[in-house]
């Protein structure tokens, strides 16, 4: 069997096959479109004085402004990409991608009812971006909204498939609802699209175990384990399942 090539994600650098289209950590796009490509790939720089330089002679074009915005966002200038996109829906309000770069914003600093918001205007404007359904989901997720958190996710796999982490997260909100089977079919699918997901393998095999499954538990949190050695509590779940 091949193995498949990986590499990591722009956004959080965990490693993820080159055949993905979404972070299996983070959720962050690795196919990004070629604006987004060209400022990632160290011309951030570049951009951003390119932009500075165009609004001093059009301080409304709004092309710019978004472009300023993902030219800070990549320098890791959150706040300044927040007031350039702010800057932006302020002049068009439906300019795409704008209210979803917000929510990345909001997200980045903490800012979970903001991120909520601006999320929900990006799938007003695009109710077929898995990402902004991705980002609105998180974002309920940590302001423990936990049931429209699951609608969110749901609604993020059924339109991209691809967006396996929302499955991670709807197995976690089923642990917290203890519904183990649930958990398992959520936590099953994650491992098979991502086999070195070690988090997932672990929680799986916390639920086989409440299944009552040692056999399979014990494989799982073994699995686990080879994944990352260091990985504290997969080894004391296994040890306490063979004793």
């Amino acid at each position: 069997m091949t193995t498949m090539d990986a590499s990591p994600c722009p956004e959080c650098g965990v490693e993820n096959f080159t055949d993905h289209n979404y972070c299996k950590h983070c959720g962050h796009a690795l196919r990004p479109v070629p604006v987004e490509a060209a400022i990632a790939g160290n011309l951030a720089e570049h951009t951003r004085d390119r932009c500075l330089d165009i609004l001093k002679a059009y301080p409304h074009n709004v092309s710019a402004h978004f472009n300023l915005g993902l030219a800070f966002y990549h320098l890791g200038q959150v706040g300044n990409a927040l007031r350039a996109f702010e800057r932006v829906v302020g002049l068009d309000d439906a300019y795409p991608a704008a209210h979803f770069q917000l929510a990345l914003c909001h997200y980045r600093r903490g800012a979970m009812n903001q991120c909520v918001v601006s999320a929900h205007r990006a799938i007003g404007n695009n109710p077929a971006s898995a990402p902004a359904h991705f980002r609105l989901a998180m974002g309920l997720f940590h302001l423990g909204r936990l049931e429209e958190a699951e609608e969110a996710f749901t609604k993020t796999i059924e339109v991209d498939s691809e967006y396996v982490i929302a499955w991670y997260h709807m197995g976690i909100i089923a642990e917290r609802k203890h519904d183990v089977d649930g958990a398992v079919v959520c936590f099953e699918k994650v491992v098979d699209a991502n086999p070195h997901d070690a988090s997932a393998h672990y929680h799986l095999g916390l639920q086989y175990e409440r299944q009552g499954l040692d056999s399979l538990a014990i494989t799982a949190l073994s699995k686990a384990l080879d994944l990352d050695p260091s990985d504290s509590a997969s080894r004391q779940a296994l040890q306490e399942l063979q004793r």
